[in-house]
């Protein structure tokens, strides 16, 4: 048995060994819920709520509204009808599409035929009036293969036009069910996220990552400090997931008090690096300590983890159970420890999820680049990295990003991280700036820390240069950095910031 239909650039995989536990599809994401806390709350938002029995007939309902096999795009800020609708997408055997524009749909539409867009008064319309009008029709829980194409996510295109990433919904179940083995889950546990659930990280790491771990997900969607802090007191959210800009915007907030963040357990940061001064500083303010998060939309979601036994800050994270970390060079081949190089990505070999996690079936219409993706029965990351002896994985940057001044090879993650250690700068980005002579100039972008004292302009680029060690050409203050809607910086040199 191969793993998905034949369609433009994506790949058949090996039929990979089931997971140790927990249901075999999304589509019977709701089955186990269903028969240990059928009463329990499965989804709140706002004054809404439902029931893991309610939540199933609204799911059932809606996909009977589907057709197995039709591409289907919930244009929905977070909502219920988004996680409704997208867990209906599954059940029915479609494939969910994300976040995307219309030029990205048009472009799937020669390989999976029309997408249906389905917007807030069509998603309202299929859903019932009142929780008392919520009964399940028949046998909603349909056979469908866990290997097939089921969901498309575009990348954030920071590097390039987006790709459109597939994968099954085998894929999509493993970061809730590792996340089981790796941390238990909590009574009363309440997992929210105001972070788009129209990309796939997200739908996997909240409502689905939720469900499989029996807890409730709460629909969050504010992100600005004030509303995200006032809505995990209301909510009592004990689980989140943010970006860095949205831990930096919390910890520099001095209108949030502390007991607002109190029912916390877990802040997961992921998207991009997140500099030591500004954990510490959040630790400091809301005696929790976030925990930094690897991973890539190809994966799906994150696959190393931060080890909170290390001092804040290390950079160090180790791979979750269900895959193993290979460094190699240009040649494909694996370095030794302690040697920088390409950060590969492959199943485990032993332990319980031995062999079960397979990545992207590839992207969708593009067989060149899905093949280079590929090597040596790995997954390649495009990050460059190194293993440290304790096998614990420290990701130095991005091949794509690197900056090739005068024929040196500079990677602008070593310069941010470097420049994150001086006492005035909070945030900063390094960039590329074409040239002439040298091919490209070294850029960097510095937010500084509130009210700290800044170098004169004509010390700033010696100050860099001291900092970093590297030949800086250009500095420029700024009042925030230009990132993508997941956070990520956009490397690219805008002296104004966000211009």
């Amino acid at each position: 048995m191969t793993s998905t239909e034949p369609l433009p650039g994506l790949r058949a995989h090996p039929t990979p060994a089931p997971y140790p536990f927990g249901p075999r599809t999304v589509a019977n994401i709701l089955a186990p819920g269903l028969a240990g806390h059928p009463n329990a709350l499965a989804l709140v938002d706002g004054d809404r709520s439902w029931t893991w029995r309610e939540l199933d007939a609204a799911v059932a309902m809606v996909a009977e509204a589907l057709t197995p096999g039709e591409a289907v795009h919930w244009d929905l800020a977070n909502s219920a009808e988004a996680v409704i609708g997208g867990l209906a997408t599954f059940r029915a055997g479609g494939i969910w599409v994300g976040k995307s524009t219309a030029a990205d749909r048009a472009r799937l539409e020669g390989h999976v035929g029309e997408v249906r867009v389905i917007g807030l008064p069509a998603a309202m319309a299929m859903l019932p009036d009142t929780p008392g009008n919520r009964s399940a029709p028949g046998n909603h829980t349909p056979d469908i293969d866990p290997h097939r194409l089921a969901a498309i996510t575009f990348t954030s295109g920071t590097s390039g036009t987006p790709k459109a990433v597939a994968h099954s919904q085998h894929n999509l179940l493993w970061p809730g069910l590792v996340s089981i083995d790796v941390e238990p889950p909590a009574s009363g546990e309440r997992i929210g996220t105001p972070l788009s659930l129209g990309i796939a990280n997200m739908f996997v790491l909240g409502p689905l990552s939720a469900l499989l771990r029996g807890s409730t997900f709460v629909v969050m969607t504010r992100t600005h400090a004030a509303g995200f802090a006032a809505d995990i007191a209301t909510s009592d959210i004990t689980r989140t997931f943010v970006v860095a800009t949205m831990l930096h915007d919390l910890a520099n907030a001095p209108e949030i008090a502390p007991q607002q963040l109190a029912s916390l357990d877990r802040i997961i940061v992921g998207g991009s690096p997140a500099a030591p001064q500004l954990l510490t500083t959040f630790r400091e303010r809301f005696a929790i300590r976030p925990t930094l998060s690897y991973g890539l939309s190809e994966a799906p979601s994150g696959v190393v983890r931060e080890s909170l036994d290390d001092e804040i800050g290390s950079g160090r994270g180790f791979p979750l159970p269900h895959i193993e970390v290979d460094i190699v060079d240009e040649s494909g081949d694996v370095v030794a420890v302690g040697t920088p190089g390409e950060v590969c990505l492959r199943p485990a070999t032993s332990g319980p999820w031995s062999r079960c996690w397979t990545p992207t079936l590839g992207y969708l219409g593009e067989p060149k680049r899905t093949d280079a993706l590929f090597a040596n029965g790995r997954l390649r990351t495009g990050d460059t990295g190194v293993l440290d002896s304790d096998g614990a994985l420290v990701v130095t940057g991005r091949l794509s990003d690197i900056i090739i001044r005068g024929g040196a090879n500079i990677d602008p993650l070593s310069v941010e991280r470097s420049a994150a250690l001086l006492d005035w700068v909070t945030d900063s980005l390094c960039a590329g700036i074409d040239d002439d002579r040298l091919g490209q100039q070294l850029g960097v972008l510095v937010v500084p820390a509130p009210g700290a004292t800044i170098p004169r302009d004509d010390q700033l680029v010696d100050a860099l240069r001291t900092a970093t060690n590297q030949p800086v050409d250009h500095v420029s203050i700024v009042d925030a950095l230009p990132r993508n809607a997941m956070g990520k910086l956009v490397r690219r040199w805008h002296p104004t910031g966000t211009g």
